[in-house]
């Protein structure tokens, strides 16, 4: 079973590019303070899957990754690594429907405002 996961790490570029394309359309619709709320809250909730992957998911992968039996800490280990999933599957939905948002919510004349001079 600990082959299963193998290949896994490679969808890390995935969630790389994710980071850098919400953060870019944040910066993007920083004018329009509603959509930027939005967008910025997708970055934040994106950002904190992979705070809760690195604290929590990961050292149990680590540690378990040579176990051929269980040991006695079993159910704890198992425990964390399936509730950093969770978390990280909330989080992951709040940041699609916060993106979302900032998409439907976009007002484009807001950025026209900021670039026109004032007469």
């Amino acid at each position: 079973m600990q082959k299963i996961y193998a290949g896994w790490s490679l969808l890390g570029v995935v969630v790389g590019v994710a980071l850098l394309a919400t953060l870019a359309h944040t910066l993007l619709v920083r004018a329009d303070r509603t959509s930027f709320a939005w967008s910025l809250g997708a970055f934040v909730a994106l950002a904190g899957t992979q705070g809760l992957f690195w604290a929590f998911t990961y050292p149990v992968n680590a540690a378990t990754v040579f176990w051929t039996v269980p040991p006695d800490s079993f159910e704890l280990a198992r425990r964390q690594w399936e509730y950093s999933h969770a978390a990280s599957a909330v989080l992951t939905f709040a940041a699609l429907v916060a993106i979302v948002l900032a998409v439907l919510v976009h007002n484009p004349s807001a950025e026209m405002q900021i670039v026109q001079p004032a007469k």
